[in-house]
């Protein structure tokens, strides 16, 4: 098994666009090439500044 892991930082301004967007069209585009058995997406959540 491989596991693709993809971790971001969206400013909390968009992020509500963000998880539109990630549910209802990117998510489904990945999953239309055939390349992946499932898909699953977690909140990270920490207290200090992340940097990047």
């Amino acid at each position: 098994m491989i596991i693709y892991n993809v971790t971001i930082n969206i400013d909390e301004s968009i992020s509500q666009e963000w998880l539109c967007w990630m549910q209802k069209t990117h998510i489904l585009e990945v999953m239309n090439t055939g390349m992946f058995i499932s898909a699953k997406m977690t909140r990270v959540m920490v207290e200090e500044q992340m940097g990047g």
